[in-house]
């Protein structure tokens, strides 16, 4: 397993044992992937690495209100998974909503740094999303690229850095890309 997913799963246990919430992330994928939007809303955190970078697909981590996602950004860099503390590499790059205007479900994702001179994307959109995205912001430096295909394919939007809505590609998002303030995909 690698690191991260170590990493990842530790904290998401020590979270759900703590009593802050962690839900697994079936639960959200289970909601989500019905392709309607979920009752209750979930709101989920996934690392996003930089373009052309290979590894395995992050694991979505969720939780049933949005603080949880930020506690959880937080505790990723106090331990790792033998307890030692690490340095801080969770720094939220942007966040789509199954809603427009910041609505519904979200799905934070993060990455070791800011897109300060680092373009970071997610060729295919994680399980439950792709037809699920309504709305979209970037953070930290970072505008967010929309595609309507995966690997960065098909139509696209940039979200510089806010969409409220995101018109013709709402629901059909199949990838993300997060780019430095000023540069366009």
């Amino acid at each position: 397993m690698p690191r991260i997913n170590l990493i990842s799963a530790a904290l998401a246990a020590s979270l759900a044992f703590a009593g802050l919430g962690a839900a697994s992330s079936a639960t959200a994928v289970e909601t989500l992937g019905t392709g309607a939007k979920a009752a209750a809303a979930e709101h989920c955190a996934v690392e996003v690495r930089s373009v052309g970078e290979r590894s395995a697909p992050s694991t979505l981590v969720c939780f049933p209100e949005p603080e949880g996602v930020e506690r959880y950004l937080a505790a990723i860099g106090t331990a790792d998974a033998s307890g030692r503390a690490v340095a801080a590499a969770s720094t939220s790059l942007g966040t789509v909503y199954s809603n427009s205007n910041g609505g519904g479900s979200s799905l934070t994702f993060w990455g070791s740094s800011g897109c300060y001179g680092v373009v970071f994307g997610f060729s295919s959109m994680p399980s439950g999303w792709s037809s699920n995205v309504s709305s979209a912001g970037g953070s930290h430096g970072c505008w967010v690229t929309l595609y309507g295909a995966t690997r960065y394919g098909g139509a696209r939007l940039n979200c510089t850095p806010w969409c409220g809505g995101i018109g013709g590609l709402n629901d059909q998002v199949k990838s993300i890309v997060f780019r430095p303030t000023g540069t366009f995909g």
